[in-house]
């Protein structure tokens, strides 16, 4: 379940507790980015890599962390500063990397629809048995034949939900938004304002008193959960820019 209210105090509320709504699943609306920043990442001066190892310090804030001399070896180590230009746009306040166990599984017989050969994965763990476990469970599946695998579709999914004061409301809500041209425009809303954002599903359906736009996209490179729950945001504001009647409450996610 999740908490409601009104559109108005949802609109009026903080950009800090609308934040804390959306993480603690009284979502209502988020506050939009600075028109600047919108379709961007703002790095702005940020150093690659707060470890320096010429000065041997660690500077987070403008203010130097203490660190043991066996940091430069074993985490901010010639090679992890140096290749800090490769982390930029995944890791933000980079300071270095660590070395983990690393075994290997297989060989693993994948027949895929681009590929079909077998494999030899490599897997990080320190728990014990865990490599020998999946080891034995490739040798099981590849001495069955291999695995079939083939991708349906790639699709994260958000789906905002709008609440009316009755059935019938909603219903003209609802016919509002199923019509292609439509629909079109709410796949294009989002694709506009959202980089790297395709659209590959889109169903709007209602249950009693409440309309819900499920919407999935494909993110790319990107796992996604940020980018839908932004297209989800952009539906709601464009909904209400655009619908004729009045929308007494709306959520970024109605299950």
């Amino acid at each position: 379940m999740f908490a409601r209210a009104p559109a108005p105090m949802v609109a009026a509320a903080s950009a800090a507790a609308r934040r804390t709504a959306l993480t603690s699943g009284a979502t209502g609306r988020l506050p939009a980015a600075p028109a600047a920043l919108q379709g961007k990442r703002a790095f702005g001066a940020r150093p690659l890599c707060l470890s320096d190892c010429d000065s041997k310090k660690l500077v987070v804030r403008g203010s130097e962390v203490a660190v043991d001399p066996s940091y430069w070896t074993h985490l901010a180590d010639e090679m992890s500063v140096r290749d800090a230009e490769a982390y930029r746009n995944n890791t933000e306040n980079y300071i270095g990397t660590l070395k983990y166990p690393v075994g290997i599984i297989g060989p693993l017989k994948v027949n895929g629809e681009h590929t079909k050969k077998d494999y030899i994965v490599p897997m990080a763990t320190h728990q014990s048995t865990l490599i020998a476990s999946y080891n034995r469970g490739c040798k099981a599946v590849t001495e069955a034949g291999g695995v079939t695998v083939r991708i349906k579709s790639r699709c994260m999914l958000r789906a905002p939900v709008f609440f009316f004061q009755n059935i019938a409301q909603a219903a003209e809500f609802r016919r509002y938004c199923v019509q292609p041209e439509m629909k079109k425009k709410i796949a294009g809303v989002i694709q506009e304002n959202i980089g790297h954002c395709e659209v590959t599903f889109l169903r709007i359906f209602q249950t009693d008193r409440k309309v819900h736009i499920s919407i999935g996209i494909d993110s790319d490179n990107a796992a996604g959960q940020n980018k839908v729950t932004y297209a989800g945001d952009v539906v709601m504001q464009f909904m209400q820019d655009t619908y004729p009647g009045k929308i007494p409450e709306m959520y970024i996610e109605g299950g």
